[in-house]
């Protein structure tokens, strides 16, 4: 693309959902991230956007200038955040700085509030019930889609792995199964939630499975994701059903009124689960006696019912909830009907609120009426962004984990890296090492060991995939299978213990299982997030993986199976922030004049 088309390609995508990554324009415009942001900082010289951590975000999202929009809090300002909140309310963020901030709000007495997932030392959990509205959609698929469809009912579920997502996606299966029996398939992969992600996946899924007919996503923008990947291969739209669980915001809202595939959605309410988060917090200030998990309302929603809960005002159209309704939909537990007793009670000062991604309509939303709600009693909302700890930390993993394998590399020996950002820390450890074989795919690793006197690099040949800027396709794997190597350091996006090594491209997974057979030693390197995942398509067998090098996030259980398989775990040293050696080198391999 020119970059007046990439202009055009941004600000579409910011109009629709207020925020975009490097990551998604990259992949978007067939561009480097070096180009990628050059045009943000372009765009936002013009008024046009406002630059992010790792991205941009809509300019009308922010009443501050770009100076002060800090998407990445240290962690001594999270922590002091603990010295002036009086309760804490946390929403998933699985990441060393939250769970340390988690701990020292115990420590210090401080009352835990949960939104979605029940997190340790909680006093509870809101959300809905996750498990009994996925059945509710599965059922409702599978009652509608034979029907809309006219054929065989092919689903592609894009869930994402948390206990919450997890669940919808057991009941949406259960659902499904009750009402069609047999005749249906199921494909389930792990989109992460976020819509980059997710369209990517769904990508690779629709050239491999091109039948797919029915898409159901976790979230919004894994659904809306999908569904525009499907457009991109030219897929029917009349022949498609489209479901999803959120209805978080006005995007969805408007696509699901539009009349398009997209056909139902179980509503979640955001703006319910933002005022019982402050409700349960002020409980939860007075040590009240709360359950585990306080399910809060949803409704399955088809565009005839869509203006039972919400309604447009206004000349712009924006969506506003009907409370009166919704606040008395029969899912709601008996516990949510009763939060709210204790607003006659003293209120206290100030919530503290830790978000993860912020750029979800969901948490935009969940965010908004907090504050909103929060300061209509005089509560004071202090909130802090832990977007970007996840991203910081498994680089740091995947640093150490390379770090690791280098040092099973010995002088003399042949080895083969695969493609990843694994590997290419890897390579950054090889770097003054000696009388060195490498044999890669990998575009990172070429530029990386390219010019060391020590190591002979050899290309497999391919074609660049630009989304992983590896080489792949006949010619790689024509390639491999003419050469032999002492060591093959491969990835994956998933591995378990059923169903094995497994990976989103069906083309580079063809490249992994070559590097595999080419090699005496199989070493697979993959970071605890890996492990219990089942990508799109199968690479490999664990019976073919001698080695797993991964992080101390593996746990004992799963590190015995393993063994008990005739695996060697080797565990990279624990996650060590502070510890220079283990910290990633930040390398942007488009100025090495290799990718554009």
């Amino acid at each position: 693309m020119i970059p007046s088309q990439r202009d055009v390609a941004i600000l579409s995508a910011l109009q629709q959902r207020g925020v975009i990554t490097v990551a998604e324009i990259c992949t978007m415009c067939h561009c480097s991230p070096v180009t990628a942001r050059r045009d943000l900082e372009r765009l936002e010289q013009q008024g046009l956007l406002l630059r992010t951590h790792g991205g941009a975000i809509s300019a009308n999202m922010m009443e501050h200038p770009p100076s002060t929009a800090h998407w990445h809090i240290a962690q001594e300002t999270r922590t002091a955040l603990l010295d002036r909140c009086d309760v804490l309310v946390a929403t998933p963020a699985e990441t060393l700085a939250t769970r340390l901030l988690l701990q020292r709000a115990l420590r210090n007495g401080i009352p835990i509030v949960a939104e979605s997932t029940i997190c340790e030392g909680a006093t509870t959990a809101i959300s809905i019930n996750d498990y009994r509205a996925g059945v509710e959609l599965g059922r409702w698929v599978g009652s509608h889609a034979p029907n809309l469809i006219g054929g065989a009912v092919k689903v592609l579920y894009v869930g994402a792995k948390r206990p919450n997502c997890e669940a919808r996606g057991r009941g949406f299966a259960e659902g499904l199964r009750s009402t069609l029996l047999t005749g249906y398939t199921l494909l389930q992969v792990d989109g992460e939630g976020l819509w980059h992600r997710a369209y990517q996946i769904a990508k690779d899924a629709f050239l491999v499975h091109p039948g797919i007919n029915v898409i159901c996503g976790v979230n919004d923008d894994s659904a809306l994701a999908a569904l525009e990947a499907y457009r991109t291969a030219g897929g029917d739209e009349r022949q498609l059903l489209v479901v999803s669980f959120g209805l978080e915001g006005d995007r969805a809202r408007d696509v699901l009124s539009s009349g398009g595939p997209f056909k139902a959605s179980i509503a979640m309410f955001p703006e319910v689960v933002g005022r019982a988060c402050v409700d349960a917090a002020i409980c939860a200030h007075h040590r009240c006696a709360l359950p585990r998990h306080i399910f809060t309302p949803y409704a399955l929603v088809t565009p005839d019912s869509l203006e039972q809960y919400y309604r447009r005002e206004g000349q712009d159209g924006v969506w506003s909830i009907n409370w009166p309704v919704v606040t008395h939909l029969p899912s709601a537990s008996t516990a949510y009907n009763l939060l709210g007793h204790c607003h006659e009670r003293p209120k206290p000062r100030r919530i503290g609120l830790v978000v993860i991604f912020s750029e979800h309509d969901w948490y935009r939303n969940v965010q908004r009426t907090v504050r909103t709600y929060a300061h209509s009693l005089g509560i004071h909302l202090e909130a802090v962004d832990a977007s970007q700890d996840a991203e910081q930390e498994i680089e740091i993993l995947k640093c150490s984990i390379g770090r690791a394998a280098a040092q099973l590399v010995k002088p003399g020996d042949i080895v083969i890296l695969d493609s990843g950002r694994t590997t290419s820390y890897l390579a950054q450890h090889l770097r003054g090492r000696q009388n060195i074989t490498v044999i890669t795919n990998s575009i990172p690793v070429l530029a990386e060991l390219g010019n060391e006197p020590g190591i002979t690099v050899v290309a497999t040949g391919g074609t660049v995939r630009r989304e992983s800027l590896a080489l792949s396709g006949p010619a790689a794997e024509a390639s491999l299978y003419e050469l032999r190597a002492d060591k093959a350091f491969v990835t994956g996006t998933g591995v378990s213990l059923d169903f094995g090594l497994s990976n989103t491209n069906i083309q580079e997974a063809a490249v992994k299982l070559m590097m595999l057979k080419a090699a005496r030693e199989a070493i697979l390197l993959a970071d605890h997030t890996k492990l219990g995942v089942e990508s799109l398509v199968k690479v490999a067998p664990l019976q073919m993986i001698h080695r797993l090098v991964t992080d101390a996030g593996i746990s004992p259980q799963l590190r015995w199976a393993f063994t008990e398989r005739g695996i060697e775990v080797t565990t990279a040293g624990d996650l060590t922030v502070d510890d220079e050696a283990v910290s990633p080198r930040p390398t942007d391999w488009a100025q090495s004049g290799m990718v554009r």
